[in-house]
């Protein structure tokens, strides 16, 4: 009785030492498992934050190269404007008449942009030559240049 006793002692000690070292390969898998995930969550966050670094240089290129253009732009639009003013000096010299005949050839934008850049008075005069069709065009033109620039 004795013996079975011992017998069933040692197969219960046996069962429970196979249930704790479960247990504790469960716990160890588990750590294992939890210290793999946690690897991969710092490999991901450290891959986010370089492509956070890239994606912030290049929106400085990008404001870098914006800005670059938006100063080229007011170049080349000071330089159109220094033009149509030494081309309005050159108009302004001449007899109403001819202006008027050379300006009649010209597209109505262009025509407009030196009407606008040549003095008010002498702008007139030229206006009063010019086919009457065309300058209610060009007036109309001039006309909507400045409603929009006086907004």
């Amino acid at each position: 009785m004795m013996f079975k006793r011992a017998i069933i002692l040692s197969i219960l000690i046996l069962v429970l030492g196979l249930a704790a070292g479960t247990l504790i390969g469960q716990q160890t898998s588990n750590k294992q498992t939890t210290s793999i995930e946690e690897d991969r969550l710092k490999i991901l966050q450290e891959d986010i934050a370089k492509k956070t670094e890239e994606l912030k240089k290049l929106k400085s290129e990008i404001e870098a190269k914006i800005k670059q253009q938006e100063e080229l732009k007011a170049q080349l639009e000071k330089s159109q404007q220094e033009n149509y003013q030494r081309l309005a000096k050159i108009y302004e010299a001449m007899p109403p008449e001819e202006a008027a005949s050379r300006i009649e050839k010209l597209d109505e934008d262009t025509a407009v942009a030196l009407l606008l850049a040549i003095k008010p008075r002498q702008a007139g005069k030229i206006l009063a030559n010019i086919n009457p069709e065309k300058a209610a065009i060009l007036s109309k033109k001039i006309v909507s240049i400045k409603e929009k620039s006086s907004r």
